[in-house]
């Protein structure tokens, strides 16, 4: 039974990725070892290294890709927020404690309304009348 679709491209993967053609090489040479492709003498000769650079190098790419795979949180990541300074932090106590006593002052006026409405409304002004002169005609 012959497989149906596209033909693995192996290491030919790397010639569509963005970077620099040094790079995709070294990437290349690393695949191409580890499918057995080349040997590691050969990649060494044709990158001009030595094989204890080439180990390294494939190592820190290992080790790229594998934290490169680790579980991240889902979604966008959240904003810093910026903590509010020390001043900001006792001018917003102030007002607070400021507000509280407002709402407490309207609090009482209220219930003084309500048990004793005229403490808070005195009475209306009358004004006085003068008395006309009734003159004789």
């Amino acid at each position: 039974m012959s497989r149906r679709g596209r033909k693995p491209l192996g290491a030919a993967h790397v010639n569509h990725l963005d970077g620099t053609p040094l790079a995709k090489q070294r990437l290349e040479l690393i695949l191409k070892t580890m499918r057995g492709e080349l040997t590691i003498a050969e990649a060494c000769h044709a990158l001009s290294i030595g094989e204890s650079r080439f180990h390294a190098m494939r190592n820190q790419w290992l080790q790229a890709s594998l934290e490169s795979l680790e579980p991240r949180p889902a979604g966008r990541p959240c904003k810093q927020v910026e903590l509010p300074s020390a001043e900001e932090v006792a001018a917003l106590e102030a007002e607070n404690q400021e507000l509280r006593e407002r709402v407490l002052t309207a609090e009482v006026r209220e219930q003084l309304a309500r048990v004793m409405p005229h403490v808070l409304h005195d009475a209306p002004i009358k004004k006085k009348r003068r008395a006309r002169r009734r003159t004789a005609r």
